[in-house]
Formats: C-alpha cells, sequence, structure tokens
C-alpha cells in the first residue's frame, strides 16, 4: 500500500474534545489498513492558543510525541510542559489533554493503540 501526500486530508476540529479554538488532524491509516490494533495514527496541529480538551480513554491508550511547538500536557491533572522530541502516554482508563502555548503552530503525532 502507498498513499500520496494527496491521499491525505488535514481537516479542521472545532473546540475538539471540549478545547479551545480550531485544531487540523490529519488520518495517515484508515480502519481498513488499522483493523484491529489501532484507532488513531496521524498528526494533528494545534495553533497558538489553541487545545485538545482534556478526555478519558476507555479500552485503549494514546501517546502523542512532540514534533514542534511548546504545549502544557494534563495528564490525570498533572501538568507538564512539552517540546519537540517529547512523548507521552496515556493508559486506559486515564485522561490527558494538550495546550499550545507557545507562539508557534504545536504540532504532535497521535497514536491510539487499542487494547487487547
Amino acid at each position: 500500500m502507498y498513499l500520496k501526500k494527496e491521499d491525505v486530508i488535514m481537516e479542521p476540529v472545532v473546540n475538539a474534545r471540549g478545547g479551545k479554538g480550531t485544531i487540523y488532524k490529519t488520518c495517515y491509516l484508515t480502519k481498513t489498513e488499522m483493523k484491529d490494533s489501532c484507532r488513531l495514527f496521524g498528526k494533528i496541529v494545534i495553533p497558538p492558543e489553541c487545545s485538545f480538551g482534556y478526555h478519558v480513554h476507555e479500552n485503549e491508550g494514546e501517546a502523542y510525541h512532540i514534533l514542534s511547538g511548546k504545549g502544557l500536557y494534563d495528564d490525570n491533572g498533572t501538568k507538564y510542559e512539552v517540546e519537540a522530541g517529547d512523548t507521552t502516554y496515556t493508559l486506559s482508563g486515564q485522561g490527558h489533554g494538550i495546550e499550545n502555548i507557545g507562539n508557534e503552530d504545536l504540532v504532535i503525532i497521535p497514536l491510539i493503540l487499542l487494547d487487547k
């Protein structure tokens, strides 16, 4: 399988999970390719002063790998500043959210892995 950049669409999401502003989400694979092991593999762009709201994962965990920018990551109520090169992980039954606290876009690679 081969997807060209023209085949992958970035979509705006307003107030994602109750967050602020509009973020931009790209999904690199569909359910067909991910089968029953993964729910999301993509890229999320969070402009300055925007956020992906706090949410809880059930029967799955999620990693964020930070590509660029600076964010405030909420890990079950404990907040950390994150930057390019950092990776976070939220276990099933736990929650997280992330806010752009910098002056440039916060770009992350999200990966949601389903519990087996």
